[in-house]
């Protein structure tokens, strides 16, 4: 099985890197937003 090499995204304004244990807890807080969760779908709340 072949290996996944994972290589940053670049735009001209913009770079994607692979996601580090330093950014956990900004996604805790961004997934955890009333907010953020109106645009992401799923099931509605009750």
């Amino acid at each position: 099985m072949t290996e996944l090499r994972v290589v940053p995204i670049r735009t001209e304004r913009l770079v994607l890197r692979e996601p580090a244990a330093r950014d956990r807890t900004a996604f805790i807080e961004l997934l955890a937003s009333p907010e953020v969760h109106s645009y992401l779908g799923g099931p509605p709340s009750p």
